[in-house]
């Protein structure tokens, strides 16, 4: 086909140019990767907040058990307090971050429920199962609100 402005060969090259950067060797293109990742990890300087604050729970709660803190069966809701207490603690920390734009309220209604259950559990269902439905409905109206 030629083009009727030009006279030229409409398809003058078999590959056309794309618009994005040509490698000569995969190892340059692992490099930029690697360097774009970099410059992500450090423009996010709490990313390991919450693994961090979980392993040191996680060794919190295996200390207690060989010290007998903790008796019996009890990790398990000691566990589901601290989960909750680490998601408000990097709600917190996030809030405050100004690298962080997105919303954090999920952070603290997931803290809150689980440090309730947690609760609950410890000291037993049969007293509290009113105080979850009254908390469920906190939540379901401060969720509405936001």
């Amino acid at each position: 086909m030629t083009d009727s402005n030009t006279g030229n060969n409409a398809q003058s090259s078999p590959n056309p140019p794309s618009g994005g950067p040509t490698y000569q060797d995969w190892r340059e293109q692992r490099w930029e990767w690697r360097q774009k990742m970099r410059e992500a990890r450090h423009s996010r300087p709490f990313h390991g907040l919450f693994p961090g604050l979980v392993l040191i729970l996680l060794g919190g709660l295996f200390l207690a058990g060989q010290q007998n803190w903790i008796t019996g069966n009890a990790w398990w809701q000691w566990l589901l307090i601290g989960l909750g207490a680490i998601s408000i603690i990097s709600g917190l920390v996030q809030y405050h971050a100004p690298e962080y734009h997105h919303s954090r309220r999920h952070k603290f209604v997931w803290g809150v429920v689980l440090i309730a259950l947690g609760t609950v559990f410890l000291l037993g269902f049969s007293h509290w199962w009113p105080a979850v439905l009254i908390g469920a409905g906190i939540v379901i109206i401060l969720g509405g609100l936001w």
